[in-house]
């Protein structure tokens, strides 16, 4: 059983940032299946946001990488 997140919608937010940069890491490292993998985790952490925390920047670096990662 993994440990559970800290409630804190920051530190989620911290947390999703790290798996972001860990989509790009992998497909710098031609790793598009592991990347896919990461970018699940990251979209599953940012949709677990409480109402009205959701961050617009982490939103969009979330769809620029699923569009990289489609391509």
């Amino acid at each position: 059983m993994p440990f559970p997140l800290p409630l804190d919608p920051d530190f989620r937010k911290e947390v999703i940032q790290s798996w972001i940069e860990d989509i790009y890491d992998r497909l710098g490292g031609g790793d598009v299946e592991s990347a896919k993998k990461s970018w699940e985790i990251a979209n599953k952490l940012y949709l677990s946001l409480p109402a009205g925390q959701g961050d617009f920047f982490i939103g969009e670096r979330l769809l620029e990488a699923r569009v990289k990662l489609e391509r």
